[in-house]
């Protein structure tokens, strides 16, 4: 009796992986079945061959000289031993995923190609990080241990290829059709000042996980495809960071940031990523984009960071000024998904000495062609242009909303807050699901988490006695707008308000319409939360006694301000520091629904406003003083 056991499964002919005549013994088996095949396979591919179709295997070993050409966006998942000794050619949006058990075995010229396009603008930056390093013969080690795989080679943009194998040019000037230009490649390592972007050029030798920064060729079309061609990396792969800021995040002086990039030609979980790098980074990404301009001037460049982490992302700000001040303007166009796609470049903040670690558990497959525009679908490279469609997520879900902030009348500006509450976070700091704010605007819209500005903060779940502090900041006498412009995962019958403390009303953000507003100038901490129940039409005497009444401290007059629209008596008003102690007490209230009162000589602090009318009902406010 022939013995056709598929120890392994053997390529005979060049062919389709489809075909049963391309395999021995596959009028027997069902290898050529993609849906029918085995998790726990072992193949050995000694042929030419091609594939439309996902694989996942235990044990794959491509031949000497051998190609296996993998089209549409497919998936080729190694769970065990991956041996390269022909060419793994990953086309359209196919990856390669080896698991926290895989082990990449090489010849001297195994290797990948993977394609990935950027912006074809000679004027535009995009941040790349290789997924291959150079090619070498690396024998059968654990590519998952604890300290950094040795069998990863480095890589520099000599190797990088045109989309049909032939290698790039460069040029030393600012641009040339075509070609690549030295001018505008740089890495940014341990940096806090602009005179820390470290310049490089074709030659330079990048380790596994740095990223780069590189501008288009200037060809015709929207995008320019790259080729990245060799050996493929893989296991665990550690980064040395410093923080040379120190204590403190403030740009251009004390916070620290990292130009990284995607080391593996497959997605990579930004979750993942995130958890596994407590106490090292700040917990949140930051991605370049630029939108839109055609001048190599930086104070020209219409682009900016979006920020992204586990509760979600915000677009990016316009940036402006030599250490990337903003413009108070959020007009970034992408919001990042949680997976990075291949060969993406990405920032992150360091906040202590030690190591950023990538390993085979970050790695996942997920196509940039699902990306809808929500955070757990799809991955989305930060070029330019759109992608749409669908992906999955196994974690428990998070509730946000997306809140933006704008000017009617004033100065022009637009700020993106994103708000999550789920089960699995708190109403304390959740790192890898905060964000803060590292430059507060003169006309501006923050969350507040003590005295903390955030773009993005996580909480407990949705409840109806949940409020939401923010802050506003009004550069003069303006009116602006506030606006509920998405939601993710929450009920449709959920109520979501804006309650403005100033004048009592409840704006229902669930209308689809914004709610206008007038401010005087200054910071005004507490005018605004978000509820998600109204104050009951049933009130109580000591309901009624209080109803509309409100109060405001107005930073650049010194005052607080009493807004009593209902005439509730008032008897006396009291400010009280943080050690108990009573720094202004009046008992001669002002009559009327508008009212003043100085507070001059304080000093910089927290303080408790408390006002208590004549039928004994209570309403206190926090003021920050500064």
């Amino acid at each position: 009796q022939d013995q056709t056991a598929p120890m392994p499964y053997e390529t005979v002919s060049d062919g389709d992986w489809s075909e049963e005549s391309t395999w021995l013994h596959g009028d027997v088996w069902d290898i050529e079945d993609a849906s029918r095949n085995k998790d726990w396979s072992i193949v050995s591919v000694n042929n030419d061959i091609t594939t439309s179709s996902s694989h996942t295997s235990l044990g794959l070993i491509l031949g000497s000289g051998k190609e296996l050409v993998v089209n549409g966006d497919n998936k080729i998942e190694n769970t065990y031993y991956l041996e390269l000794n022909g060419t793994l050619d990953l086309r359209d949006d196919s990856q390669l995923v080896q698991t926290l058990s895989s082990d990449l075995v090489t010849s001297a010229d195994g290797k990948i190609k993977r394609r990935q396009e950027g912006t074809s603008s000679h004027y535009w930056y995009n941040y790349w990080g290789s997924p291959v390093g150079s090619l070498g013969a690396t024998p059968l080690t654990d590519n998952n241990a604890t300290g950094n795989n040795a069998n990863n080679g480095t890589y520099n943009l000599g190797m990088l290829r045109k989309p049909d194998g032939t290698s790039f040019e460069f040029t030393g000037a600012l641009h040339e059709t075509g070609k690549i230009s030295v001018y505008w490649l740089y890495t940014y390592i341990n940096g806090v000042t602009y005179s820390d972007w470290g310049s490089m050029d074709a030659n330079t030798v990048l380790q596994p996980g740095i990223g780069y920064t590189q501008k288009g060729t200037g060809i015709s079309g929207t995008e320019q495809q790259y080729l990245f061609e060799g050996k493929p990396h893989n296991g665990t792969i550690v980064v040395d960071v410093t923080d040379t800021g120190g204590s403190g995040s403030v740009p251009a002086v004390s916070k620290t940031d990292y130009l990284m990039g995607n080391p593996y030609p497959s997605a990579l979980d930004l979750h993942r990523f995130i958890d596994d790098n407590v106490g090292v980074i700040d917990g949140t990404i930051q991605l370049w984009q630029q939108w839109s301009g055609s001048s190599h001037i930086l104070n020209e460049y219409n682009g900016g960071y979006a920020q992204v982490n586990k509760t979600g992302s915000v677009r990016a700000y316009q940036f402006v000024g030599i250490e990337g001040a903003n413009n108070g303007s959020q007009d970034g166009t992408k919001k990042p998904s949680r997976y990075l796609p291949v060969g993406q470049g990405f920032m992150v903040e360091v906040i202590a000495d030690g190591q950023v670690r990538f390993n085979n558990g970050q790695r996942l497959f997920v196509k940039e062609a699902d990306h809808d525009g929500t955070y757990n679908n799809g991955s989305i490279f930060f070029k330019n242009g759109e992608v749409q469609g669908k992906s999955q997520d196994g974690e428990g879900l998070m509730q946000t909303l997306r809140l933006e902030f704008a000017s009617i009348d004033g100065p022009q500006t637009r700020r993106e807050l994103l708000l999550g509450f789920s089960d699995f976070t708190t109403d304390d700091f959740d790192y890898g699901y905060e964000a803060k704010n590292t430059e507060e605007g003169d006309d501006d819209l923050n969350l507040l988490f003590g005295e903390e500005l955030m773009t993005i903060q996580a909480y407990g779940a949705i409840t109806d006695d949940r409020v939401v502090p923010m802050k506003l900041n009004a550069s003069g006498d303006y009116n602006y707008k506030i606006e509920l412009t998405e939601t993710e995962n929450v009920e449709e019958a959920q109520e979501i308000y804006l309650r403005d403390n100033l004048t009592g009303t409840y704006h229902d953000l669930r209308s689809g319409q914004p709610y206008e507003f007038f401010s005087e100038a200054g910071g005004h901490q507490g005018r605004f939360e978000v509820v998600f129940a109204q104050q009951s039409e049933t009130l109580s005497q000591v309901d009624q006694d209080i109803e509309g009444l409100g109060l405001y401290y107005a930073m650049g007059r010194k005052k607080i301000v009493v807004m009593n629209p209902n005439g509730a008596g008032i008897a006396q008003i009291s400010v009280t520091n943080m050690l108990g102690q009573q720094v202004y007490f009046n008992a001669n209230a002002y009559p009327g629904s508008y009212s003043e009162y100085g507070l001059p000589g304080l000093a910089t602090g927290t303080y408790l406003v408390q006002l208590v009318t004549e039928g004994g009902s209570k309403v206190a406010k926090k003021i920050i003083i500064k």
